[in-house]
């Protein structure tokens, strides 16, 4: 993550970072479904964390590739200024059943609505 995803990043980096992160999902996923004969990993506390955390990179992955400018401390190499009018807003990231991003643009800055303000609740992981 601090090579691709770090304080200073670009389009390359990120794409880097995404791809090794799509990589690791795939086998996780490969090794949740191997069959009997193979150790699975084990229900605890260091496997949700792990889990937990490749989803967390995966989205900041996901955000500051879609975020393209330099804002606040995140440095994009290939987009040094910041930039108010395009990007002044939130992004709303939802994870679906199979564990895709799902990625929203708010069109203001306000806060985006909740699931209790009519929008679907996001999916279980």
């Amino acid at each position: 993550m601090t090579a691709g995803a770090g304080v200073l990043r670009s389009a390359e980096s990120l794409t880097r970072a995404a791809a090794e992160l799509d990589r690791i999902q795939r086998e996780a996923a490969e090794a949740s479904a191997a069959p009997a004969t193979h150790k699975v990993p084990e229900p605890g506390v260091e496997a949700w964390e792990a889990t937990n955390l490749l989803c967390v990179a995966r989205v900041l992955v996901a955000a500051a590739q879609r975020r393209t400018e330099t804002r606040g401390c995140h440095w994009r190499e290939d987009h040094p200024e910041r930039d108010d009018a395009s990007w002044r807003r939130h992004f709303r990231i939802t994870l679906d059943a199979d564990r895709a991003l799902a990625l929203h643009t708010t069109e203001t800055a306000g806060f985006p609505p909740t699931a209790d303000e009519g929008l679907p609740a996001p999916a279980s992981p």
